[in-house]
C-alpha cells in the first residue's frame, strides 16, 4: 500500500490525466481507493445537528455528480465549476474533491459504477461511496 499525495497547485484536468496514466496498475490487480467528499463545506456545516436536512445547493451538486458518474460524463466532473453557485458552495476548496478525479481517471470506458452508500451529514457534507468495476 502507498499513499499518493495531491498537488493542489494543479487543476482537475491534471489529476484526471495522471490517474489515467496509473490505470495499468489496476490490471495488475492493485486495489486503488479514492477518499474525499463530493460536497464538503465546513464553513456552512450545522455541527449541532448531524442529521439536519441538506442545503438545496448541496443536494443539487451531489445529484449532478451522481448523474455524471452514472453517465460517464467526466468532462463535466472535471469542469464542475461551470455549474455555478451550487458548485462553488459545495466545493469551496478542492482538496476533498480531487480524489474523485483519480477514481474517474482510473475507470475503464465500459466499467460500471455501483453506489454502496450515499447520504449527508451536518447539512453541507455528502458521503457518496461507490465501487468501479466488479
Amino acid at each position: 500500500m502507498f499513499q499518493l499525495s495531491i498537488d493542489y497547485s494543479k487543476d482537475e484536468e491534471y489529476h484526471f490525466r495522471l490517474a489515467s496514466e496509473l490505470a495499468p496498475l489496476r490490471r495488475e490487480g492493485l486495489l486503488i481507493i479514492g477518499s474525499g467528499n463530493i460536497v464538503h463545506n465546513l464553513r456552512m456545516a450545522d455541527f449541532h445537528d448531524m442529521d439536519a436536512e441538506p442545503y438545496d445547493w448541496a443536494l443539487k451538486f451531489d445529484e449532478f455528480v451522481e448523474g455524471c458518474l452514472l453517465s460517464g460524463d467526466h468532462d463535466k466532473l472535471i469542469g464542475y465549476r461551470d455549474m455555478g453557485s451550487a458548485a462553488s458552495l459545495s466545493v469551496p476548496t478542492n482538496d476533498h474533491y480531487l480524489p474523485l478525479m483519480y477514481v474517474i481517471g482510473l475507470k475503464g470506458k465500459n466499467e460500471k459504477i455501483r453506489f454502496t452508500h450515499s447520504g449527508f451529514q451536518n447539512k453541507s457534507v455528502s458521503m457518496r461511496c461507490f465501487v468501479v468495476g466488479e
